[in-house]
């Protein structure tokens, strides 16, 4: 059976950990950097990219924590997360069938960009839909949610290019390193966004789609917005190659944010029933932005298969070893200034409600504008 590795809070049981501390629920609205917030740091490991299948498994790097309040309910005003069903489509999202078997689901996905500075800016961006694979013109996220990640991608990443810079060094002939680090310091990290929007038949453990990442998810953060789901992941517990690949759950709350390497390892996510437009499950998938598919489908040469287990071992040591920084309010309002600054006055998006658009067993009697599978 699968181990639950941070049970629902309710619960009140302490998560597998292996290395950091748990801290309580955040409690102050304002976001302030004393704020206690929940935080996980792991490192589990994985067979996926052994360049050596009898060499002991790669390392993986898995860090949680948790957004204040107060910084939740800012980023829930964006029109994208407020907007009923009937506006999603004119939004830019498209309504997906990745559940055959269970005509009760409805989702949607939308692909935007969250780049800061010279290349980024409030318009669109020539890169490849993640889903389909193919290049496409991708619209900026709302200022809010750009401002968020651009907060992250500060406190963050110096750490990371530290870290893959000390094994640059130590391994000069590793190329994967070096390209991963200049993607994290031209601000293509995280900037690769889809939005999903889940509700309906809830989607169960049996019904995952399990599947392995491709190269722009090396390193990834997932913010889950609203609703119920939880990570699933077939991983080892440790680098012994003896031991038995498990299966492991992460339950997410609204406001949970995780940094991993989903390239990495087989994982799969399940959601919760939100029959109810209200109760549907919002996440956002932040990846590495690419300017194309050709870029992406060619980032990790043949052979380069060596390289990934210097990487790794840079990411999963930056990430287990102090907690995930997480932006506060007045971090977000500061770099939702520069943006304002140097785009125009901020545009005010709607208010968020709580029971707009048509419920999801509306939309089961539409047509579906797409009907493809999830890579």
């Amino acid at each position: 059976p699968p181990r639950v590795c941070r049970p629902p809070l309710a619960l009140g049981a302490q998560p597998r950990e292996q290395m950091g501390t748990r801290l309580s629920r955040a409690s102050d609205d304002s976001g302030s950097p004393t704020a206690t917030q929940n935080q996980k740091q792991d490192i589990f490991y994985s067979r996926k990219h052994l360049a050596d299948p009898d060499a002991p498994p790669l390392p993986v790097g898995f860090a949680m924590g948790e957004m204040a309040p107060g910084v939740l309910r800012w980023l829930r005003r964006c029109k994208i997360f407020a907007a009923p069903e009937a506006h999603l489509p004119t939004l830019g999202f498209t309504k997906c069938i990745d559940y055959p078997h269970l005509p009760g689901h409805v989702y949607y996905e939308g692909y935007f960009h969250a780049l800061h500075g010279e290349d980024g800016g409030d318009r669109h961006i020539a890169s490849m839909n993640p889903r389909t694979g193919c290049d496409m013109q991708k619209p900026a996220a709302p200022r809010e949610l750009r401002a968020f990640i651009e907060g992250m991608r500060r406190a963050n990443t110096p750490r990371l290019v530290k870290a893959l810079s000390d094994v640059a060094k130590a391994e000069p002939g590793n190329r994967l390193v070096v390209k991963v680090r200049r993607l994290i310091e031209e601000g293509r990290v995280f900037a690769d966004l889809a939005v999903q929007i889940h509700a309906g038949q809830a989607v169960e453990r049996a019904d995952i789609g399990w599947h392995t990442d491709g190269p722009n998810s090396i390193l990834h953060t997932a913010l889950s917005i609203a609703g119920a789901r939880a990570l699933h992941s077939r991983r080892h517990a440790d680098a012994d190659p003896s031991t038995m690949e498990g299966e492991f759950v992460e339950p997410m709350s609204p406001g949970d944010v995780y940094v991993s390497s989903p390239a990495a390892f087989a994982h799969g996510v399940s959601y919760g029933q939100a029959y109810r437009w209200s109760k549907r499950t919002i996440a956002v998938q932040a990846r590495f932005l690419f300017d194309g598919a050709t870029e992406a489908y060619g980032f990790v040469e043949p052979d380069e298969m060596g390289d990934w287990a210097g990487l790794m071992r840079a990411l999963s040591s930056s990430l287990a070893g102090s907690p995930l920084e997480l932006p506060d309010m007045s971090t977000v309002l500061g770099v939702m200034a520069e943006l304002e600054r140097k785009e125009g006055a901020a545009i005010q998006p709607p208010p968020v409600t709580t029971h707009a658009g048509s419920t999801p067993a509306a939309a089961l009697r539409k047509k579906p504008a797409v009907v493809t599978s999830s890579s």
